[in-house]
């Protein structure tokens, strides 16, 4: 016996890899929203309001609704990104803000410094929602698109650390990501049981841990993701015969490069 069949474990480990996949598409999404929330402030402070010059009626060009005092509240106007309506505070800041743009619907929710705070969009048919700090940075990022619900966990610099999702075929998966965004650490869970993989600052992994009915499996991996060594139930495949043997749980087998068996025992 001189070569190795990993087989089922391997499966396993891609359907993790597209999960891995899938968590970035997460971000990419809830980067848009924080863009639009951007948009919606620089806008409103700077007063770049452009209304059609031909538009006639109530919806002319805008319409100021205004309290007892006389202080603008309500704002609600239409310029070249589509329909926009503001609501300000007894001190004039911008609080809510709602529109809708080419590429669908923003509410944001903004703090006494017109901070946005809470972000909701729909963004290409993929609702977002987005919570921030007081400087706009750490952030919790939830969207459901065709594949299923995604939660993003980012840190001050805006790096998503930490992701959790339940996958298209039902399945969940928690990924730790470095402060370069690299996923370090995954956890994943299908119907054959757990599977744990650690991955090196390039994203290779190079340690993996499989829990089946039958027993578990702890995997070690060069840099280029090569089987290296294994310590418990394995299936090995004969190249002579095309025979497969399934080690003991209590085995340990060493590979070369080329994943060929250099030692094992028992």
């Amino acid at each position: 016996m001189n070569e190795t069949d990993t087989g089922t474990i391997e499966e396993r480990l891609a359907r993790l890899e597209r999960g891995l996949k899938r968590g970035k598409r997460a971000v990419t999404a809830m980067m848009v929203l924080l863009a639009f929330l951007l948009v919606w402030n620089g806008v409103m402070r700077g007063g770049k309001v452009h209304a059609a010059p031909d538009a006639v009626d109530l919806v002319a060009k805008s319409l100021k609704i205004v309290d007892e005092k006389g202080s603008t509240r309500v704002f609600l106007l239409v310029n070249e990104e589509g329909p926009s309506m503001f609501m300000t505070d007894e001190k004039r800041k911008i609080r809510v803000g709602l529109s809708v743009g080419k590429d669908g619907p923003v509410v944001s929710l903004d703090d006494e410094k017109e901070k946005p705070r809470v972000g909701l969009s729909v963004v290409k048919d993929v609702p977002v929602v987005s919570l921030r700090d007081e400087r706009g940075k750490g952030s919790v990022g939830l969207l459901v698109d065709e594949d299923g619900p995604n939660l993003a966990l980012k840190d001050q610099r805006g790096k998503t650390r930490v992701s959790f999702a339940v996958l298209k075929d039902n399945n969940p998966d928690l990924t730790l990501r470095d402060e370069k965004g690299e996923s370090r650490v995954s956890l994943f869970v299908d119907k054959d049981g757990p599977l744990v993989s650690l991955r090196d600052e390039r994203g290779k992994m190079r340690v993996g841990l499989v829990l089946t009915k039958d027993s578990p499996h702890l995997g070690l991996y060069d840099e280029n993701e090569n089987t290296r060594a294994v310590l418990g139930s394995t299936s090995l495949e004969a190249t002579n015969t095309g025979e497969t043997e399934v080690t003991a749980p209590s085995s340990l087998t060493l590979f070369d490069k080329e994943g060929k068996i250099i030692w094992r025992a028992p």
